[in-house]
């Protein structure tokens, strides 16, 4: 059975999307077999992954469907390896219907949904929206590991706390099995004094909370070149040292019993 692993952050523009693009790459890469969860509305893995989404919700065959409607998850996978479900602008209404349709159990539904096609995969990666709601809860209940992108400035370190938070109540309450996989921090630049200090500032404030914190991926054109042609950082420059950190993030998953 596979693992799935949900990259969380409730803030927004930390690395969220690229860092399961090319993390589902890398493990690829590996020979494991992938499937990638677009689990945000605003469908950027979707567009990442080369899909539209526009066009793929007049079909009826995003992951809105799968969670609202009756499509069985596993015919909504597109691609091979690395595969994705893709998402939406009609994502959007899941968390309000979700409630009112299935109410207790609505932390629940992706998880159930998911069970169909776990044994088809090695990894299952699932990309959440930037916010600590009812779509972001669903990842983590369905989750077995969660991963934490962060971008090495102060706003951004300053809602991890809330979001460990989160993530302690659904281990209490909801998913007892669930793990913290560690920290990744993204957008780093070296030879920034400001970033220096934050990076080294959340390893202080970690290091007894047995939280593994990740080689930085560094702040590089290559992510942006990357993203302009559809295609992973990992794929278009295997070597650069800016990708290394999502080949360790790969290594640890893979070793992980």
């Amino acid at each position: 059975m596979s693992k799935v692993v949900a990259l969380a952050n409730q803030k927004g523009g930390v690395g969220k999307t690229t860092s399961t693009i090319n993390l589902a790459y890398a493990l690829a890469q590996q020979g494991k077999r992938t499937l990638a969860v677009d689990c945000d509305p605003q469908g950027s893995l979707t567009i990442y992954f080369g899909f539209n989404p526009d066009e793929l919700e007049d079909s009826d065959s995003t992951l809105y469907a799968g969670l609202i409607g009756d499509k069985p998850i596993e015919s909504l996978i597109l691609g091979e390896n690395p595969a994705l479900i893709p998402a939406s602008i009609s994502l959007a209404n899941a968390e309000p219907e979700l409630l009112v349709k299935i109410m207790l159990s609505s932390q629940k539904v992706l998880r159930d949904k998911l069970k169909g096609v776990r044994d088809n995969y090695d990894f299952i990666l699932i990309d959440c929206p930037p916010s600590l709601g009812l779509l972001t809860i669903n990842a983590l209940v369905a989750a077995d590991l969660v991963l934490v992108p962060v971008k090495t400035d102060n706003l951004s370190f300053h809602g991890v706390a809330r979001l460990f938070q989160t993530i302690e109540q659904i281990q209490a309450d909801l998913n007892p099995t669930l793990r913290v996989l560690g920290i990744l921090p993204t957008q780093y630049n070296p030879r920034n004094v400001h970033d220096n200090q934050i990076l080294n500032g959340v390893r202080d404030a970690l290091s007894g909370q047995s939280v593994n914190i990740f080689d930085p991926v560094n702040r590089s054109t290559v992510f942006d070149k990357a993203t302009s042609l559809g295609i992973p950082t990992v794929a278009i420059t295997p070597g650069s040292p800016s990708v290394l950190s999502y080949h360790q993030v790969a290594e640890a998953l893979i070793n992980i019993p």
